[in-house]
C-alpha cells in the first residue's frame, strides 16, 4: 500500500517541477502582451496538418486558458502524480505523461475538424490517472480507488460540456491504463523468470 502524504509530496520532484512549469507558462503566456505566443504554442489542428507544426502536439500540453482550468489540473496531477511517482522510476513516469498527452493530441487532431483549437494537461492527467486506477484496482488499495474513480466520474462527466476535449481525455486514460497493464505484465513475466 502507499502512503501519500506530505513527505511524499514534497519528494515528487518530477510532479512538482511540471506543476511549477505549468504554472509558469499560465501567469506568462495568458497575458495580452504575450497572447501571440501563447496562440504559437497550443493545438491548432490545421496548422499542424497544413503547416506541419508537430510541437503544437506536445507544447499545447503544458498551455492552460483560465484559471479553473489549470487548479483542476494541477490538482489532479499534484495527487496522482505524486503516486505514481512514488511507484515508477522518474523517466517512466515522464514517460507516461508525455505519451499519454501526445496520444490525446494525436486523436484530438484525427477526430476533430481542423478548425479545433485544443490546450491544457488533461490527457496527460488522464493517462496518469489511467496508470494510478489500475495499480490500485490490482493493489486493492480501497481509498484511493474511491478517491481516482470519483475523481475520474468527475472528469469524465466534465468532458462531455462545450469547449472539452473528450477525445484528448478517453484516449489519454486509455493510453495510460494501457502502459500499467503492460507494465505489470512484464514484472510479472520478470518475475516468473
Amino acid at each position: 500500500m502507499i502512503i501519500l502524504d506530505i513527505k511524499s509530496i514534497r519528494e515528487a520532484r518530477i510532479t512538482l517541477s511540471l506543476i511549477s512549469l505549468n504554472i509558469i507558462l499560465f501567469f506568462t503566456l495568458n497575458n495580452p502582451i504575450y497572447e501571440d505566443y501563447f496562440y504559437n504554442l497550443v493545438l491548432i489542428n490545421s496548422n499542424v496538418i497544413d503547416q506541419i507544426e508537430i510541437w503544437r502536439l506536445l507544447t499545447s500540453m503544458f498551455m492552460h486558458g483560465d484559471l479553473n482550468h489549470l487548479i483542476s489540473n494541477m490538482f489532479g496531477l499534484l495527487i496522482f502524480g505524486a503516486y505514481i511517482e512514488q511507484t515508477f522510476s522518474k523517466i517512466k513516469y515522464l514517460f507516461i505523461y508525455v505519451i499519454s498527452g501526445l496520444i490525446g493530441n494525436l486523436f484530438t487532431l484525427i477526430l476533430y475538424p481542423s478548425y479545433v483549437i485544443s490546450f491544457g494537461a488533461s490527457g496527460a492527467l488522464f493517462g496518469i490517472i489511467g496508470v494510478v486506477v489500475v495499480i490500485i484496482y490490482i493493489e486493492g488499495d480501497r481509498f484511493f480507488l474511491i478517491l481516482a474513480t470519483l475523481y475520474l466520474l468527475y472528469f469524465i462527466a466534465s468532458s462531455f460540456g462545450p469547449g472539452i476535449n473528450l477525445w484528448a481525455h478517453l484516449f489519454g486514460l486509455a493510453s495510460g491504463s494501457i502502459f500499467a497493464l503492460i507494465n505489470r505484465f512484464l514484472e510479472n513475466k520478470k518475475l516468473k523468470e
